[in-house]
C-alpha cells in the first residue's frame, strides 16, 4: 500500500533499451551514443535488476551518484546528467529505481536501498572509484536512500540534498513523531552523515514544503552554506543560476581536506576583521593629520610589510606532505603552461607599478609611496595566493611536476621581492620623515585596486575560457568518432551503390523489353476493344430480343394461370356438387384419374383416421431412427437408424418380421419401390444401398457422391429410376437395372429433401437457403423455384392424388403447395411444434385430408387439411420426433424419435 502512495513510475518509460549485435553494448533508442557514456544492467541482492548510466567527464577525480525524484526515470534525466558532468567537472552515475523505466521489479523503501547499494559497489568493482572521491546527490525521494547510504559511509566526501523529505509520512501529514509504519525517515538518520552537506530547496516549493530542507540543514553534522531558492519550485530549480553556481562553489570548497576547509574559513574572517580595522585606522590617521598645520606627526610603523614576508617564508618552507595537501595531484605539462600565464600577467603587472614609481627615488617626491609599493608586494602575494588555490580547483598533474611548478612560483617571487627591497631602500628610509602629501599615494593605491580588478576579471575570462574549451574538445571528440563511423561505412556504401547501379542497368534493360512488349499489348487491346465493342453491340441487341421473350412469356404464363384458376374453380364447384350427391368417392376416381384396384402393386383407398392413442411403442434402434416408411398397399413398416440397420415391423403386432444388413453408415432416408420388390437406403457413408425385398440381399451399392447422402425416392411412373441428393451440393438420377448414376445436377445450395412427381419426369427437391425447386429430369435444367421457407426446408411429402406437396421447414412452419402453380394452399403451425432437425419428415394422411408432424419436444401434431387447425396432439415419445409415415390404407401413424423408439398410433 505505502508503495502505491508513494511511487509513481512514468508510464510509458521515457526510453527502451536496444543491444547493438555487433559490439553488445546497451543503448539508449532515443539519444544519440557518446563514446564518454556506459549504459549498464545490474543486480541488486533483492534479484531485480536495474538500469544505469555512466557520464564520464575526462580527468576528472570526483564522481556524484545521482538519486532521481519521484514520476521521473533515466530517459528524462540524461540530458541534465550530461550538463552536470560537464559543468561540475565529475563523473557521474544515474539509475532507475526497481519498477522504474526498464528496471525491474516493483518501487519500494528497501528495494531503493538495494538499488543504491548495488550501484555504489559498481562504482567501487567496476570503475575503481574510492569512498573519499563520491559525492552523493539525492533529489526529492532520492534523498531517502542517499541518507541512508551516507549515515553509513564515514569517508563520502559530501552529500547534496536536492528538495529533500524529512520522511515520507510528514510530506502529507506535520507530524511531530516517528512512527514504525513511516518510510524513509531521513529526519532520524542525518545526524550519522559525517560529510559535508549541502541543502538545496525552492521556497515555493508545492510538493515537499520548504521547512522539511531547512529543519533537516538544521539537524546536520556538518553544515555547508544553503540554497534557498526564491520563487523555486519542487521540479524547476535546475533553470536558477544560482543553482549551478552554488554548485560549484560547494564542489570546489570540498576539493580542499577538512582541516583546510576550516582554515580557509577562519582566515577569511580574520582578514575582513584585519581589513576593516586597517581600513578604520587609516581613515584616522589621515583625518588626524588634515587637523594638523604647522607641525608633523611621527610616522607610523607599517605591519603589512612584515605580515607580507612572514607569508613568502611559509611558502617557502612548505614541505612535500603540505604540497600533497594543496591537491596537485593531476598536474600535467599542458596546465603548467595555464598556470604560467597568469604569472605573466602579474610580471607585466609589476612592472607597470615599477614605471609609475621611478619618480620617487628623488626625496622631493611625496614620503608616502615607498609605503604604496610594499602595498604592491602584498598585493602580489595575494595573486599568488589566489593563483594557487585557481590551480587546486582546476590543474591536475603528477607530484613530483606540480613540486616543481611550486619551489620554481616561490623562487621567482622571492627574487622580485629582493629587487623589490633594492629599489625602493630610498623609499623605506624616508619612511620616517614626515610625510607632507598624502593624496599622491591614494592615488596609486586606487590605480593598485583597479589593476587587481583587472586582473580578477581576466582570472575570471580564463577559467570561462576553459569550461568552454573542455565542452569543445568533448564535443569535438564526438564528432570525431561520428566522422570515423560514417567513413567506416563509405566503403560498404561503395560497394552497395555499385551493386545498385548494375541493379539498376539491369533493370533498364528490363524496362525497355517491358516497354515493347507493352507497346504490342497496348495494340492488340485496341483489336481486343473494337471485338468487344463488337460483341458488346450484339450482346445488347440479344438482351433486348430475350428482355422481349421473357415478356412474352410472362404474358403466357398469366394466360396459363387464369386458364388454371378457372379449371380449379369449375373443379372445386364440381366436387362440392358430387359431395353434396354423395358421391365423393366416384368423383375422387374421376377427377384425379387414380385407379384403386385390389391387384398387387396397386393402391387401396380407405379413409384415414385422427389417431388418438398409441397401439405400439417399439424399440427399433440403438442411438435414433431418422427415417420410417410403410410398404406400398400393406401395414409393415420400414425403419432405418444410426445402428446402420434396416428393419421391416408388423405394426398389427409391434413384431420384427426382417433386418438388412450391409449399410456401413447411419440410415438418413429410406424408399421403396412400387412393386414392393426393392428398399433402398441413403447412409452417412456416401452410399446408397439396394436390397432385394424379399431375399435380404444387397443387389447393388451405388457410389459417387462425395458426402452424406440425405434423400432418396423411387419413380411412381417406373420401377428403375431412383434419385438421391447429398451434402456434395449434387442431386443424382440412377438406373436400377444398370446400377450406375446416368445424370447429375449441380447446385450452390445443399438439397435435405427430394421427392418425384406423379409423371416421373419432374423433380421436386427442398434445400437449406429454404427453397423449393422443380428440375427437368432428362436436361437436368431448372424449371422453377419459390421461397418455401426462410430457413432450411426438412422435408417433402407428395400428395395421394399427386396435386399437391407438403413442405416443413426449420422456421416451424408446414406450408402446402398447389404442384400445379407452386401457390400455397395451406398454412400449418403450433407454438409448441418446433421442427428438431434438417432432415425431420413430415406426411399427409392416405385420403389427403391430415397433416402429421413431430416436434423437438417429443409431441407430434395432427392438423386438418379443410379447416387449418390441430385435431390432435400426442405425446408418447420422451425425445424429439425426426419422422412421420401415414400407412396407404389409411391406418396406422408411425413416428419415431431420435432415441430409437417407434410408436404406432390408432383411434
Amino acid at each position: 500500500m505505502a508503495a502505491k502512495l508513494a511511487f509513481f513510475p512514468p508510464n510509458p518509460p521515457y526510453y527502451k533499451l536496444i543491444t547493438e549485435k555487433a559490439s553488445g553494448l546497451i543503448l539508449l533508442d532515443r539519444f544519440p551514443h557518446r563514446e564518454n557514456v556506459d549504459v549498464l544492467k545490474i543486480k541488486t541482492r533483492r534479484g531485480n535488476k536495474i538500469v544505469c548510466v555512466y557520464v564520464r567527464y575526462p580527468m576528472a577525480t570526483r564522481t556524484i551518484l545521482y538519486s532521481h525524484g519521484n514520476a521521473a526515470d533515466i530517459g528524462q534525466m540524461y540530458e541534465l546528467f550530461i550538463d552536470l558532468s560537464i559543468h561540475l567537472k565529475v563523473n557521474l552515475m544515474g539509475y532507475d529505481y526497481s519498477g522504474y523505466g526498464q528496471s525491474s521489479g516493483k518501487p519500494s523503501e528497501h528495494n531503493t536501498y538495494a538499488d543504491i547499494e548495488a550501484v555504489y559497489k559498481c562504482l567501487e568493482e567496476s570503475y575503481n572509484t574510492k569512498q573519499e572521491d563520491i559525492i552523493l546527490y539525492g533529489q526529492s525521494v532520492g534523498s531517502g536512500p542517499t541518507v541512508n547510504l551516507a549515515a553509513r559511509l564515514p569517508r563520502l566526501r559530501a552529500v547534496v540534498l536536492h528538495s529533500p523529505i524529512l520522511s515520507g509520512l510528514r510530506v502529507m501529514y506535520p507530524v511531530k513523531h516517528t512512527y514504525w509504519f513511516d518510510i524513509y525517515k531521513n529526519i532520524d538518520k542525518i545526524q550519522f552523515v559525517k560529510c559535508p552537506v549541502l541543502v538545496i530547496h525552492g521556497t515555493s516549493d508545492e510538493v515537499v514544503d520548504c521547512s522539511h530542507g531547512k529543519q533537516l540543514w538544521e539537524l546536520c553534522e556538518e553544515k555547508y552554506e544553503p540554497l534557498w531558492i526564491k520563487g523555486g519550485k519542487h521540479c524547476n530549480l535546475e533553470l536558477f543560476p544560482e543553482y549551478i553556481k552554488h554548485l560549484k562553489k560547494f564542489i570546489s570548497n570540498i576539493e580542499k581536506p577538512p582541516s583546510s576547509r576550516r582554515s580557509s574559513n577562519n582566515n577569511s574572517r580574520k582578514s575582513m576583521d584585519q581589513s576593516s580595522s586597517t581600513t578604520s585606522h587609516h581613515r584616522h590617521h589621515h583625518s588626524s593629520r588634515r587637523k594638523s598645520t604647522d607641525c608633523f606627526e611621527a610616522p607610523r610603523k607599517s605591519t603589512a610589510r612584515k605580515e607580507n614576508l612572514d607569508h613568502i617564508d611559509e611558502l617557502h618552507e612548505l614541505d612535500i606532505s603540505e604540497l600533497h595537501a594543496l591537491k596537485f595531484n593531476n598536474l600535467n605539462e599542458e596546465k603548467i603552461g595555464k598556470l604560467r600565464i597568469p604569472y605573466e600577467h602579474m610580471e607585466r603587472s609589476r612592472r607597470s607599478v615599477e614605471y609609475l614609481e621611478k619618480p620617487r627615488i628623488s626625496m622631493d617626491m611625496k614620503p608616502d609611496w615607498p609605503r604604496m609599493s610594499v602595498d604592491f608586494c602584498w598585493l602580489r602575494f595575494k595573486l599568488l595566493y589566489q593563483y594557487k588555490s585557481d590551480v587546486d580547483e582546476n590543474l591536475y598533474g603528477d607530484d613530483e611536476t606540480a613540486i616543481k611548478a611550486i619551489k620554481h612560483a616561490i623562487r621567482a617571487l622571492r627574487k622580485r621581492h629582493m629587487a623589490e627591497e633594492g629599489a625602493h631602500a630610498p623609499a623605506f628610509a624616508a619612511i620616517s620623515k614626515p610625510v607632507m602629501i598624502a593624496s599622491q599615494g591614494t592615488e596609486w593605491k586606487d590605480k593598485a585596486e583597479t589593476l587587481e580588478t583587472e586582473l580578477q576579471q581576466c582570472y575570471k575570462t580564463q577559467a570561462r575560457l576553459s569550461e568552454q574549451l573542455v565542452v569543445e574538445v568533448a564535443e569535438s571528440r564526438a564528432s570525431k568518432a561520428l566522422v570515423q563511423e560514417k567513413e567506416a561505412l563509405i566503403p560498404s556504401l561503395e560497394n552497395k551503390l555499385s551493386l545498385a547501379r548494375d541493379e539498376c542497368s539491369h533493370l533498364t534493360m528490363l524496362l525497355e523489353e517491358k516497354t515493347k512488349a507493352l507497346e504490342l499489348l497496348i495494340s492488340e487491346n485496341k483489336e481486343f476493344r473494337a471485338q468487344y465493342e463488337e460483341m458488346r453491340a450484339k450482346a445488347n441487341n440479344a438482351e433486348t430480343e430475350n428482355k422481349t421473350l421473357v415478356d412474352r412469356w410472362n404474358m403466357q404464363k398469366m394466360e396459363d394461370s387464369e386458364r388454371l384458376n378457372e379449371v380449379t374453380a369449375l373443379y372445386e364447384d364440381l366436387l362440392n356438387k358430387l359431395k353434396a350427391s354423395g358421391l365423393e368417392q366416384l368423383a375422387r376416381q374421376q377427377v384425379d384419374a387414380v385407379v384403386r384396384q385390389s391387384e398387387k402393386g396397386a393402391l387401396k383407398f380407405v379413409e384415414s383416421f385422427i389417431p388418438k392413442t398409441c397401439k405400439h411403442r417399439i424399440m427399433a434402434h440403438e442411438g435414433g431412427c431418422a427415417s420410417i416408411i410403410f410398404e406400398n398397399s400393406s401395414g409393415k413398416l420400414i425403419s432405418g437408424g444410426q445402428d446402420q440397420k434396416v428393419k421391416v415391423w408388423d405394426t398389427n403386432t409391434g413384431s420384427l418380421t426382417r433386418t438388412y444388413h450391409g449399410c456401413l453408415g447411419s440410415v438418413l432416408d429410406l424408399a421403396i419401390t412400387y412393386d414392393n420388390e426393392s428398399v433402398i437406403a441413403a447412409s452417412s457413408s456416401n452410399k446408397l444401398y439396394v436390397w432385394d425385398a424379399n431375399s435380404g440381399r444387397v443387389r447393388h451399392t451405388l457410389t459417387g457422391h462425395s458426402d452424406k447422402v440425405c434423400a432418396v425416392d423411387v419413380s411412381r411412373s417406373s420401377n428403375r429410376y431412383i434419385v438421391s441428393s447429398a451434402y456434395d451440393r449434387t442431386i443424382k438420377v440412377w438406373d436400377l437395372n444398370k446400377g450406375y448414376c446416368i445424370n447429375t445436377i449441380i447446385f450452390p445450395s445443399n438439397c435435405n429433401t427430394i421427392s418425384f412427381s406423379p409423371d416421373g419426369q419432374t423433380i421436386i427437391s427442398g434445400h437449406v437457403d429454404g427453397h423449393l425447386r422443380l428440375w427437368d429430369i432428362q436436361k437436368g435444367k431448372l424449371l422453377i423455384e419459390v421461397a418455401a421457407h426462410s430457413f432450411a426446408v426438412t422435408s417433402t411429402s407428395l400428395s395421394t392424388n399427386g396435386n399437391m406437396i407438403l413442405t416443413s421447414g426449420r422456421d416451424n412452419l408446414h406450408n402446402l403447395f398447389d404442384i400445379r402453380s407452386l401457390e400455397v394452399c395451406g398454412r400449418f403451425q403450433a407454438t409448441e411444434n418446433r421442427v428438431a432437425s434438417n432432415w425431420s419428415r413430415s406426411c399427409i394422411s392416405a385420403d389427403d385430408n391430415y397433416v402429421a408432424s413431430g416436434s423437438a419436444d417429443g409431441s407430434v401434431h395432427v392438423w386438418s387439411i379443410s379447416k387449418g387447425n390441430i385435431v390432435s396432439t400426442l405425446k408418447e415419445h420422451t425425445a424429439s420426433v425426426l419422422c412421420c409415415s401415414w400407412s396407404g390404407l389409411g391406418k396406422p401413424l408411425a413416428t419415431s424419435g431420435r432415441n430409437g423408439i417407434i410408436c404406432t398410433w390408432s383411434h
